[in-house]
């Protein structure tokens, strides 16, 4: 598969992980009623950290992972899972408002998290970002079929991850279109991993540095 084709709509799940996010829930939660989301980002880091014995996944994204996936899985169970396709507003409620939500698959309560792209730098209508970390999750639409959702994430001076922008395929044409903060308008995100700005028809390449994804994750848990 493609860096960027964790981007299509597909009929069946694109998404090839064994998350050990439950386990580490559960025996969470049975020692300590009242532990906070923060640490259970934080034991499924030391887990996924512990288990990259050769080293051979970078840190930095290891980490960035271990903290998605566990709110990712927190959110759904607490139905505050965003899937903006079952929305008919920009506003991103979380699905427990939708009046749909008893009746949701697993697969619409849950941000799948496909991949992470560790992206140094680009440039788009004269802004520059660095350090970026482009996630991909998928979700289940109203007709079942499997559709992306991505964050924008980079680190501040106290290596912090911050978010700076979101995006989906909001007129099911392939692309997605981007809701970045440094724009006050959509930028299109396309399956190729190219970035378009509708006002003056630029566009640029994402370059790809490092990637990590849900088949590498996956072999951590075993």
């Amino acid at each position: 598969m493609r860096d960027f084709d964790s981007l299509l709509k597909t009929k069946t799940s694109k998404g090839n992980s064994r998350s050990n996010v439950d386990e580490i829930y559960r025996k969470a939660k049975k020692a300590n009623m009242s532990i906070t989301l923060t640490e259970l980002q934080t034991l499924n880091i030391q887990y996924l950290q512990e288990n990259n014995t050769r080293k051979k996944i970078n840190s930095t994204l290891l980490t960035l992972w271990g903290m998605l996936d566990m709110k990712s899985y927190i959110d759904a169970i607490f139905g505050n899972t965003i899937n903006p396709y079952f929305l008919n507003t920009k506003n991103l409620l979380p699905i427990k408002e939708l009046p749909e939500y008893t009746y949701l698959s697993d697969e619409a309560r849950f941000l799948n998290l496909l991949d992470i792209k560790y992206i140094k730098e680009f440039e788009l209508e004269g802004v520059s970002f660095s350090e970026v970390f482009l996630v991909t999750y998928e979700i289940a639409d109203k007709d079942g079929y499997f559709r992306p959702y991505v964050t924008f994430l980079t680190l501040n001076q106290d290596n912090q991850f911050i978010e700076f922008g979101y995006g989906y395929d909001t007129n099911d044409n392939g692309n997605v279109e981007l809701f970045l903060s440094a724009y006050n308008y959509l930028v299109y995100l396309t399956p190729k991993g190219t970035l378009h700005s509708p006002l003056s028809g630029k566009m640029t390449k994402l370059k790809i540095q490092d990637i990590l994804t849900s088949e590498e994750i996956s072999k951590l848990y075993k």
